[in-house]
Parts: C-alpha cells; structure tokens; sequence
C-alpha cells in the first residue's frame, strides 16, 4: 500500500463534533472526536479492528512506539488516527520540535510482514503436485477396473515384426535382399511350359 503523506510538520488539529450530521464535507487531516463526523465507506488498511479512542496501540512505523489514540481522521478514502506517542523519536524531535502528535494509518500500526521466500513457496506447492499424481493413478486404476487398461496402445507396448519377403533370411543365403526370389513351384511350372513349347514345336519339325 501507498503510504499517503501527512501534511508539513505541525500539531495536527483535533476539532470538536462541528461536523456531525453536517451536509458539510469534514475537510481532510483534521482530527475527530467520534467516526461520525467522517465520509462513510472509508477504507481501514490493518488487518486489526479500528482501535477506540483513548486505546493504547504500537506505531511500527519508524519506530514511534506506544502511543494513546486521541482522535479520527480521513484523507484520500483511507480511515486513519492522530496518535500520541509516549516518547517521540529523537530524528523526530530534530524535523518537527514541539510536536506531540502524529497521523497514522492503519497499516502503520502492524508489525512489517516478510515476503514468503521462493524456496517456501515452490515447497507449498508439493502437495498440490502429489494430489494431482495420486488423482491420476486413481484414474488409471479406475480405466483397467472397467477393462480399458491406458497401458495399451502405449509406444513401449509390444509391436508384431512383419517379415517382407524379399529381405534376407537365413534359409535363403544366396539372394541378395534386393532381388525376387526364386521359388521351387516357379520352377516347376517354368519346367512345364518348357516341355510343351518342345512339343508343339517338333510337330512342325516333320
């Protein structure tokens, strides 16, 4: 969140209950004794309730430390406090002598939280990741239940060898791969048509 800045050093003004339910708009920065002199719908940036008037809280915010909240006030939207710190800083002290107040927002009063480093974050994502294997062998259990098994048709699943019948073969050793080969029944019928053209042909040889 954009921290809004406060206006230059000075004692913030606390005003009385002037504005309450005035069609006046309550300017900005000055404080308030009760939320109902504030714009309504305004936005409170700490993951806390908005402490009481007269509460005790700690200002993370640059160190300020314990203070009492002594009224309200609202700029840009956002709902904030005017706070008396037990002890100002001493920086403090040197910027703005003689102040004994200050504006603070909501998220000025939490402690800063650290970002999750990337080891923590890829870490809870582990469990995501097994959730999602073990989904997936449910799935894979449930298919082979119902006889359709994904193991099947897989690429290491087994494939029939298809033998070609010109390719070398060890009961053939002398035709090359790339040549047809010669079969006795081809012989035979070769042999055959021999016999006859023989024939026919001595019958014009008288």
């Amino acid at each position: 969140m954009m921290i809004i800045p406060a206006p230059a050093p000075k004692q913030p003004e606390i005003c009385p209950s002037q504005w309450l339910n005035s069609v006046t708009p309550c300017p900005q920065w000055i404080g308030y004794p009760t939320r109902l002199s504030l714009p309504i719908d305004l936005i409170w940036s700490a993951d806390f309730a908005v402490p009481e008037i007269g509460s005790r809280v700690h200002i993370y915010m640059n160190d300020f430390g314990p203070a009492e909240v002594k009224a309200y006030f609202h700029a840009d939207g956002y709902l904030g406090v005017i706070c008396q710190p037990d002890e100002m800083p001493d920086w403090y002290k040197k910027q703005a002598p003689g102040i004994t107040l200050g504006h603070f927002f909501g998220r000025e009063l939490e402690p800063r939280k650290p970002t999750p480093a990337p080891a923590a974050a890829a870490a809870a994502a582990v469990p995501e990741e097994n959730e999602l294997g073990r989904l997936s062998d449910q799935f894979d259990a449930a298919h082979e239940a119902n006889g359709n098994n994904p193991a099947i048709n897989r690429p290491d699943d087994w494939i029939p060898e298809y033998t070609d019948d010109n390719q070398d073969h060890e009961e053939y050793p002398e035709h090359p791969g790339d040549e047809q080969r010669d079969y006795p029944e081809d012989d035979c019928q070769n042999a055959e048509a021999e016999a006859l053209g023989d024939l026919h042909n001595s019958q014009f040889e008288d």
